[in-house]
């Protein structure tokens, strides 16, 4: 213990002997440790710590699978889920959900408050019961049946005052009474926002209809439980199963349509998986530059300490006893370092929060706990082995004979040392290239991104959206009547250029397909060509700018009583009439004799429009006027003159003027939605770009302090050339050629790297090749650039050499 203390103290007086060597080290493992510990709180939000439910890993997520059509995350019915439930010998339970976000009022304010329609069985999945009254029966989950609901926590304590008897009394919800039939404890957390639109804070019944007719209906999600002991490939292979015979029994409805389970966790992190591995390797390699600068720093200060190690080493210091005092001076750093780290961690955290929150949801809960706190001591110490290791057992084995003498610079243990400073150049240079590559790959295939055309002009769009509540709205007619007078009203507002409504709106995470009968291509049932479906008023494309190539738009002409109009895209036009006229064609949804549905006269043509990304192939797509296909949940799009933002209080005052109970919701610019549709690569170029420049920076300065140190040692040298006549120009070429020979072995092996690297991020390209030759020779001048300019000021200090100084030097 009095050796260490001794080692500790006589460190410290190290450390503060040479305060730009220490700054220097301690900010370089700040950023390198600070980098990793913010990447790690990102991984320990999202990939390691357990979602806040009973046994997350056995709650599963039963998506429809088409493969026909590339859709494997496709809603179902409760028809389907009826089916899953009685044949199914793996689930402890299956049931439906989806998202519901009605006008709340009756108790308190009105307002919009978001909730969850569930089915039978949710709360058993979920196993959680009531605090106060009871949970859903089976027969409330009978349509007609199911005017009740159930408060979560939250609610039941911010609007009904923790009534405790609450349960019995009604609330409206869409101006329909229902009654509160229990209320759950603090520990039911709703389903991730990756899954329903927003944290649920009341909870209701599905209420579908379990019948043939609903089978195609599939505008629900689905969740179970896995059993005991039954694994998520045993259950997927049942529901193979069970997807095949229902597809043998039920081919109008189910051929091609399978399932295909996902666990909730791994359904929560998605893509982002890769995301974060690719920024953690990142993270990594800037650890290691960082190490590898102050390993170069400790090295060039041990030679200037070579006499003070001969003296020890003479007066019978082992060389254990001399590397255990490098290490101990190695781990101070690691410690300041790792702290400072810490401290640019928190702030980092709060940037990474702000910035990838758009990016999921689940970004917005980062913090340092415990294990993160582990995680930045344990890559401190670490680090201080890492760097500290290799100068410290190249230093304590010294030449005592080269060492005590008073001229003794040049000895095998100085080559040695030069060697491993250099091959640490080389490796900072390599690391650094890699990172830039992959930070380069990210900006282009940004860049192509934002310079596809997805169809419609996104500049100075308002969107919103409006859901007419069925007491109030109870006819078809009376939807149709509050959207065009809605439009109508909003276009005579100054400062709007037009507006209209539609049923989905692009990037909004939401889609309509259908299956559709074409007269002109007869299918077997269920076999029939699958569309995405728009329902529009008047104006809507043009509000849009979406273009008409052929043809005529929607007009007010196509109302309920005239003949029924429908409009395609160009991608539908292309693979039906190739080298044909589509106008004049007919389709229609498919019915059955109770729901029999009219033909559809194909009347234009319009261009085609990115739904879901940039990146994606629109699919086929159809629009139909709202008059001839009225829904009540529609999304108003308007286009200002200025800034959309500033006319968002004069819409809701029209759409008041017109329902004083209306409330909408999902307010957003079109411009935020395309913004957020690409905000994953965003979110990783942005950190990439931030941790390539942190490594350029480092390796830069690891070819300055080594070019810098060359030309300290080689004072001497220099000062008999230039005695002997040598130019400026001899000896600035003489000290850069030794960097760029350093950056030059660098960058081959970074291009080496990066050319195997690169391919595992082949997932967040667009546009541009892994290998890109353009991105990998341009990334190469430009960090030769840098060590150009890293190696030409320690150049410019040589030339100033004074000859006759140096000749006396040492």
């Amino acid at each position: 213990m009095d050796n260490l203390l001794q080692d500790l103290r006589y460190g410290i007086r190290i450390l503060f002997k040479s305060p730009a060597v220490t700054c220097v080290a301690v900010i370089s493992l700040a950023l390198g440790i600070g980098a990793n510990t913010v990447v790690f709180s990102v991984v320990n939000a999202i990939l390691l710590k357990s979602l806040p439910y009973t046994d997350p890993d056995r709650i599963v997520l039963a998506w429809g699978n088409m493969p026909s059509e590339n859709r494997n995350r496709s809603q179902v019915s409760a028809t389907d889920v009826a089916d899953w439930r009685t044949q199914n010998s793996v689930f402890e339970d299956v049931t439906t959900y989806q998202s519901y976000r009605p006008i709340m009022s009756g108790i308190g304010d009105a307002e919009r408050v978001p909730g969850m329609g569930v089915g039978d069985g949710y709360f058993k999945i979920m196993r959680i019961e009531p605090i106060l009254g009871r949970a859903f029966t089976s027969e409330e989950q009978i349509d007609g049946q199911d005017m009740v609901v159930i408060l979560s926590y939250g609610l039941w304590q911010h609007r009904f005052g923790g009534d405790p008897n609450v349960v019995g009394n009604s609330v409206l919800l869409n101006s329909r009474p229902h009654t509160i039939v229990g209320v759950m404890p603090a520990e039911l957390h709703s389903l991730p926002t990756t899954l329903i639109d927003a944290p649920a804070e009341f909870y209701r019944p599905v209420g579908e209809n379990y019948d043939a007719e609903q089978r195609s209906a599939r505008h629900l999600r689905a969740i179970a439980r896995l059993k005991s002991g039954v694994t998520l490939a045993q259950a997927q292979s049942e529901m193979d199963v069970i997807s095949g015979r229902l597809e043998q029994q039920h081919p109008r409805y189910n051929t091609g349509y399978g399932v295909r389970l996902v666990s909730l966790p791994e359904d929560t992190v998605g893509g982002l998986r890769q995301t974060l591995l690719l920024l953690f390797g990142a993270v990594a390699f800037v650890l290691l530059i960082a190490c590898a600068n102050v390993g170069n720093l400790l090295l060039a200060r041990s030679t200037a300490r070579q006499k003070e190690i001969a003296i020890r080493a003479a007066l019978g210091a082992g060389r254990t006893r001399l590397v255990r005092q490098f290490l101990t001076e190695s781990m101070l750093l690691a410690v300041l370092g790792g702290g400072l780290g810490l401290l640019l961690a928190l702030w980092g955290t709060g940037f990474v929060e702000s910035l990838g929150s758009r990016v999921t949801p689940l970004l917005s809960g980062i913090d340092i706990d415990s294990r993160v706190l582990g995680f930045t001591v344990a890559i401190s110490i670490l680090a201080g082995v890492v760097f500290g290791l290799a100068p410290a057992l190249h230093v304590s084995k010294p030449d005592l004979n080269e060492s005590l003498k008073d001229g003794g610079r040049t000895s095998g243990a100085d080559f040695g040392r030069n060697r491993l400073r250099g091959s640490l150049v080389v490796s900072e240079v390599a690391m650094a290239l890699v990172l830039l590559v992959c930070a380069g790959l990210l900006i282009q295939s940004l860049m192509r991104l934002r310079d596809i055309n997805p169809g419609f002009n996104s500049e100075n769009m308002l969107t919103m959206n409006v859901t007419l509540p069925g007491v109030k709205y109870p006819k078809s007619a009376n939807w149709i009547m509050f959207y065009k007078n809605l439009v109508d009203r909003l276009e005579a507002l100054p400062g709007v250029q037009g507006a209209g409504v539609t049923s989905v709106l692009p990037f909004s995470g939401n889609f309509d397909g259908r299956s559709l009968v074409v007269e002109d291509y007869p299918k077997p049932p269920g076999e029939e060509i699958s569309v995405d479906l728009y329902i529009t008023t008047p104006g809507y494309l043009r509000t849009m700018a979406i273009p008409l190539t052929k043809g005529r738009d929607l007009a007010e002409q196509d109302t309920e009583t005239a003949p029924m109009a429908a409009l395609i895209n160009e991608t539908m036009a292309r693979e039906l009439w190739p080298n044909q006229d589509p106008l004049g064609r007919r389709i229609k949804f498919p019915g059955s004799e109770k729901r029999a549905q009219p033909w559809r006269t194909i009347v234009g043509v319009v261009s085609d429009v990115n739904q879901f990304a940039l990146d994606k192939k629109p699919p086929m797509q159809i629009y139909l006027a709202e008059a001839q296909f009225p829904t009540a949940y529609m999304t108003l799009v308007v286009r200002t003159v200025s800034d959309p933002k500033t006319m968002i209080a004069s819409v809701r005052q029209e759409i008041r003027a017109l329902d004083a109970d209306q409330a909408v919701y999902g307010i957003a610019t079109m411009e935020q939605l395309l913004s957020d549709s690409i905000s994953l690569r965003r979110f990783s170029m942005l950190l990439l770009i931030v941790f390539a420049a942190v490594a350029l920076t480092l390796a830069a300065l690891g070819i300055y302090g080594v070019v810098s140190f060359s030309v300290t040692q080689r004072t001497r040298e220099i000062g008999i050339r230039m005695a002997l006549g040598a130019a400026h120009g001899d000896i600035v070429k003489l000290v850069v050629s030794h960097g760029m020979a350093l950056t030059f072995g660098g960058v081959a092996i970074g291009l080496i790297a990066a050319f195997g690297l690169t391919r595992l991020m082949t997932n967040l390209l667009y546009g541009v090749s892994a290998t890109d030759p353009i991105t990998f020779a341009l990334i190469s001048v430009v960090l030769a650039g840098v060590a150009l300019g890293a190696c030409f000021v320690p150049a410019r200090r040589a030339t100033k050499v004074d000859p006759m100084v140096a000749l006396r030097y040492e």
